[in-house]
């Protein structure tokens, strides 16, 4: 039988089995006690009975100087007291006293019902350092068991952190969580921060992938040896359940925990680069930065990044003087605005060229009261745009802008 037909199986094995767990509430004397559950130990899994069945547990440890990378996991606190420090906002702000769990899991598929969680595992600060806490599902008879052992039900809301958690591992939770509707205690919509999104914020067209593996390797300082490939994961975890042999399993629960300690490492180097860190990146990151605080509507925040990077001359900072310029604009300061899209715009590429020009122009047309050097800002406009695929609105807009100036400088010329 080829490896893709005995996946299929063992995953429609596992279907006819959850369906049945899922139509009626499991009574205490009926719970399915794991076959092979000694096995399991021996992998650091220790069997835990609740009301509703069995799941398998793995507690780990880390003292405070634990390293992941670059970054020591003593540094959350470091970061957490900083943004407590500063007058602006952002997602990744938050205090210190929050409930914080870093959280990832590993299924059986990417979508659909056939698709389970088998694995959670979630890191929190203890007393004297770190814990987490990995959960695993038996079988799909003590599924509801599994999802309410993680505690993710409880009232003290906590903050989750992930990595594509918002697209992926939360939904398919909640997907899981409504088949034991019945006898599970209500899930909360809790509040998350996905470092997959802050990532893409900070290192966009910096990185040619956004996997967590290669942030580890190229921003975290921190490169796998030996990992289990993410594709096998699924057929490690049947062949478990099936065979009652677990000890692939062991590279999939440590997967997992790098998967967690670099979530940490990831948020605690992010929020240096979004409070103070100003030597240590590009200026494409920087740039990029600097545009997530105007989004945010943090426009000092904003302009101190974009200040930052218009230091240097060159295409490097373009984009950076484009966006400062747009802020000078909104802030009235015509003239600096002016030159900074001057500037911007020869090293431009794309329609955010034209748009640049187009700026000018207009400051020329309407604050500034030089017609003729609108002109010629449009003119440089119209030029960009013809070796582009632009809107054709724009393309009517720069037209009719051409025309308007030459008319009002014919107007304006004196009669002989």
């Amino acid at each position: 039988m080829s490896f893709e037909n005995k996946l299929l199986q063992m995953k429609g094995l596992l279907k006819k089995d959850a369906g049945a767990a899922t139509k009626r509430k499991i009574p205490k004397q009926g719970k399915r006690r794991p076959l092979h559950d000694s096995r399991w130990n021996e992998i650091g899994l220790e069997l835990v009975e609740n009301e509703l069945g069995f799941v398998f547990k793995k507690t780990i440890a880390y003292p405070l100087e634990t390293r992941h990378g670059n970054t020591a996991l003593s540094e959350l606190d470091r970061v957490l007291e900083a943004w407590e420090e500063v007058d602006f906002d952002h997602p990744f702000k938050l205090k210190k006293e929050e409930r914080i769990i870093f959280f990832d899991t590993e299924t059986t598929g990417l979508s659909g019902t056939g698709a389970y969680i088998f694995l959670a595992g979630l890191l929190e600060r203890s007393a004297d350092g770190f814990e987490m806490t990995q959960y695993v599902m038996p079988d799909p008879a003590n599924e509801a068991a599994f999802l309410y052992e993680t505690d993710l039900w409880r009232s003290e809301d906590p903050i989750i952190f992930s990595y594509n958690g918002k697209s992926f591992d939360w939904p398919q939770l909640t997907s899981r969580w409504t088949m034991h509707r019945n006898i599970l205690p209500k899930l909360k919509n809790l509040k998350q921060i996905d470092l997959f999104h802050g990532t893409k914020r900070i290192w966009k067209n910096e990185l040619a992938r956004m996997k967590l593996s290669t942030i580890e390797a190229e921003k975290l300082g921190f490169t796998r040896e030996g990992d289990v490939p993410g594709f096998l994961i699924p057929a490690i975890y049947l062949d478990a359940v099936k065979s009652g042999y677990p000890e692939a399993l062991e590279g999939v629960l440590h997967h997992n925990e790098l998967d967690i300690l670099s979530l940490v490492s990831l948020y605690v180097i992010s929020s240096d680069l979004l409070m103070e860190d100003l030597e240590s990146e590009t200026f494409g990151a920087y740039t990029n930065i600097g545009k997530w605080y105007a989004d945010l509507k943090q426009f000092d925040q904003s302009a101190a990044y974009f200040e930052h990077v218009t230091a240097e001359r060159g295409a490097s900072s373009a984009l950076a003087r484009y966006f400062l310029a747009i802020q000078r604009k909104r802030n009235g300061q015509y003239e600096e605005a002016l030159k900074l899209f001057k500037e911007a715009a020869p090293n431009l590429r794309g329609t955010v060229e034209v748009e640049a020009w187009l700026h000018a122009a207009k400051l020329y047309e309407h604050q500034i009261k030089d017609l003729g050097q609108a002109l010629i800002m449009a003119g440089f406009a119209k030029e960009a745009s013809l070796h582009l695929q632009i809107r054709p609105t724009m393309s009517r807009d720069i037209d009719k802008r051409l025309a308007r100036l030459e008319l009002k400088i014919q107007k304006n010329r004196p009669k002989l």
